[in-house]
């Protein structure tokens, strides 16, 4: 536990992908400094059972940031008790998920809406937690400087050690560029870090977020997924070393699917995997053809069998 390291590296939190098994597999490759759970629903985890949840999964906690959703101070404080008492490197506030499903609740972005109860909702989390506290926002719901100036003066006020932005809007969703002059405008406002986040696609886009913008960190989510060594390059780049060769696509995918069994049962595991490898398929040619033959996979055999084959027959 302590604070951000220099130049931190942090694996975004996405639902359904960052779970346990894509964790290890990045990693294995090593440079993430942070890594953050899937996002917790405050409602559901004081009854979650880690040896049953396939949410509350983890092999160390050390770096781990457990991330948590909800408007109810309340709920937020007992989830976050709980959390707490797993020991993870900290607990995040989600205040930056956009879509309706979440938002219809008044949870994630539309949280940005009111600021006293967003307060709140830090200052209840902050009370039960020793561990460092962030939350992860957007630039608001709308484009509004001095709102979002106060925003973040807020969140410091109530306790949190760091803030990481997603440099859209709500409206925004995933569609428009990220703006990362906003990003520098929260940190010439900011008493605490900023960790950047949205659209780093290289490890060149990294350093030019850090250059660009002085922020404390730098967050990957869907890059992430698609290249899971992408953090040893970074921290290659920011060493002044060339970056290591792209691995083996086949065997990053066979590493992914042996993760995913080891850690879930058989149809959570399938289910998890479908959804994760067509991300690895990015980087290949045929990675369309490859992830429309996985989806139709029966089993987890059926999937490798499936993957040789399209590698064995270079499928475009």
């Amino acid at each position: 536990m302590g604070l951000l390291p220099e130049h931190a590296l942090c694996m975004a939190p996405m639902v359904d992908l960052s779970h346990v098994a894509y964790r290890e597999l990045i990693r294995a490759y090593s440079g993430c400094d942070l890594f953050y759970s899937e996002m917790l629903n405050s409602r559901i985890v004081p009854s979650e059972d880690p040896s049953t949840s396939s949410y509350l999964k983890w092999i160390n906690p050390r770096d781990l940031i457990f991330q948590i959703v909800g408007d109810d101070p309340i709920r937020m404080q007992t989830a976050a008790g709980k959390l707490e008492a797993y020991a993870p490197w900290g607990i995040d506030i989600n205040m930056g998920c956009w879509l309706n499903k979440v938002v219809r609740h008044g949870w994630g972005v539309a949280l940005m809406k009111n600021i006293n109860l967003a307060s709140q909702v830090v200052r209840a989390v902050r009370e039960t937690t020793s561990r460092p506290l962030s939350v992860k926002m957007r630039l608001g719901n709308s484009l509004d400087k001095d709102y979002l100036r106060d925003f973040v003066a807020m969140l410091t006020d109530s306790g949190v050690d760091f803030i990481v932005i997603h440099a859209r809007t709500a409206l925004d969703g995933m569609k428009r560029k990220a703006r990362w002059e906003y990003i520098a405008f929260i940190k010439q406002h900011s008493k605490v870090p900023i960790v950047g986040n949205g659209d780093i696609t290289s490890a060149q886009h990294a350093l030019d977020m850090f250059n660009e913008t002085g922020c404390n960190g730098v967050m990957i989510g869907r890059q992430a997924l698609i290249t899971p060594w992408i953090f040893r390059d970074i921290k290659s780049l920011l060493a002044g070393e060339t970056a290591g060769a792209r691995p083996e696509l086949q065997q990053v995918m066979f590493d992914l699917i042996f993760l995913t069994e080891k850690y879930f049962p058989p149809q959570t595991a399938l289910k998890r995997l479908k959804t994760a490898l067509p991300w690895l398929a990015r980087n290949l040619t045929f990675g369309h053809f490859l992830s429309k033959t996985i989806f139709k996979a029966a089993d987890m055999d059926e999937i490798r069998r499936r993957i040789l084959q399209c590698f064995e027959s270079g499928i475009s």
